[in-house]
C-alpha cells in the first residue's frame, strides 16, 4: 500500500518573507468580557497529567527507564514523544488501521507501538481493544485552557485558539467537531482537485479527512505559526437560528497566514488563505447545551490567496 505523503511542499502561491506573524487582531466582541478568562474545560485528567509529566521529565534529562510508558497514536505529539512514528488513520473495510511514514501498517485492535523515553517497542494487545493493556495514549499535546461550549460562538473561539497555539492539540480541535462533521468546498475547488474531492461521493470531506488534515497542518515541522487576521466577529457577521434553537448558522469572512519553518537560508515561506465560511453549529439540548461544529461550507474569493478548500487539498496529497 502506498503511503499518503504528509510532507508535500506548500503550493506555488506561497510568498516569501523573513518576518513572523502578521498584524491585526481578531475581535470576539460579543463575548469580550468572557474570552480573556478562558474558562477551563473538562480536560481528560490522564492526558493532562501525562502531558505535564512528560514536559517536566523532558527538562530533567532522565533515562529511558525513568519515563512512563505510553502508546503512540496518530494524534501523539511528536515534539513531546519523538520516538513515536508518524502515523495517519485510514479505514480499510470496516476497521481503522494506522499507516506509518515508512509504509508499515499498525492495527490498533491487535497491536500497539509503545514508547518509554527514546525506547520504542511494538507489541500485541491482550484483547480485542487497547483498553485491556492499561497503557495510556501518548497525549496529543499540552492541553489548552478552552471555553466550555455553552454558546456556539465559543466553538469558533476554541478552533481559533487551537490553531494559533504552540500546543497544536489535535484532540482538542476534534472535540469541537460533531461526529458527523462535513466540509463542503467551493464548487471551483471540487473541479480543480478531483483527486481529493470525489464529486460523486455522498460526503466530499468528513471527520476522518479532517483529522488527517489537522494532523498535517498542526505539525510544527510543517507549519511553524498560524495567525488569523479575520475570523468570526459577533458584532459584524451574520447569524441565523433554527426554529427549535438547536442549530445556529454563522457566516463570516476569514483571513489567515500559515508560516513554514525557516529553510537553510533562514527565510520562511507564508501561505495565505482568504474566503467566506458558512458554518452550522448544533447542540442536542438547550437546557445543558454543548455546541459542536457540524458543517463548514466554504466560498472562494477572487484573490491570489487560497481558500480553505484549496488549503485542505494541498495538505491531503
Amino acid at each position: 500500500m502506498t503511503w499518503p505523503s504528509l510532507s508535500t511542499p506548500i503550493g506555488a502561491r506561497a510568498r516569501r518573507h523573513g518576518g513572523g506573524r502578521g498584524g491585526g487582531g481578531v475581535s470576539f466582541r460579543g463575548v469580550g468580557r468572557v474570552l480573556p478568562s478562558r474558562r477551563p474545560t473538562r480536560v481528560d485528567g490522564l492526558a493532562a497529567g501525562l502531558g505535564a509529566l512528560f514536559l517536566v521529565l523532558a527538562g530533567c534529562s532522565l533515562g529511558d527507564q525513568e519515563w512512563v510508558e505510553c502508546r503512540c497514536t496518530p494524534d501523539s505529539n511528536h515534539g513531546l514523544f519523538p520516538g513515536c512514528p508518524r502515523m495517519v488513520a485510514v479505514t480499510q473495510g470496516q476497521r481503522e488501521v494506522w499507516l506509518t511514514a515508512s509504509g508499515d501498517t499498525v492495527d490498533p485492535a491487535v497491536e500497539q507501538v509503545l514508547v518509554r523515553g527514546t525506547a520504542v517497542r511494538r507489541t500485541g494487545v491482550s484483547g480485542p481493544g487497547v483498553l485491556t493493556t492499561g497503557v495510556a495514549d501518548c497525549p496529543a499535546g499540552q492541553p489548552l485552557d478552552l471555553l466550555q461550549r455553552t454558546r456556539p460562538e465559543y466553538v469558533l473561539f476554541n478552533v481559533q485558539r487551537v490553531w494559533e497555539s504552540d500546543s497544536r492539540n489535535v484532540t482538542q480541535y476534534l472535540d469541537q467537531l460533531a461526529e458527523d462533521y462535513t466540509f463542503i468546498p467551493d464548487p471551483l475547488d471540487v473541479q480543480a482537485h478531483p483527486e481529493v474531492y470525489a464529486a460523486g461521493a455522498d460526503t466530499l470531506w468528513g471527520r476522518d479527512q479532517e483529522r488527517a488534515f489537522a494532523q498535517a497542518l498542526l505539525d510544527p515541522d510543517r507549519i511553524r505559526t498560524i495567525h488569523f487576521t479575520r475570523w468570526y466577529e459577533s458584532s459584524r457577521d451574520q447569524r441565523s437560528v433554527s426554529e427549535d434553537g438547536l442549530r445556529v448558522t454563522l457566516t463570516f469572512p476569514y483571513t489567515a497566514e500559515f508560516t513554514e519553518p525557516a529553510g537553510p537560508t533562514g527565510v520562511a515561506r507564508t501561505l495565505g488563505t482568504r474566503g467566506w465560511a458558512e458554518v452550522d453549529l448544533v447542540t442536542p439540548t438547550l437546557e445543558n447545551p454543548v455546541w459542536t461544529l457540524s458543517q463548514w461550507r466554504d466560498r472562494r474569493e477572487a484573490t491570489a490567496m487560497l481558500s480553505w478548500g484549496e488549503l485542505r487539498a494541498e495538505f491531503a496529497r
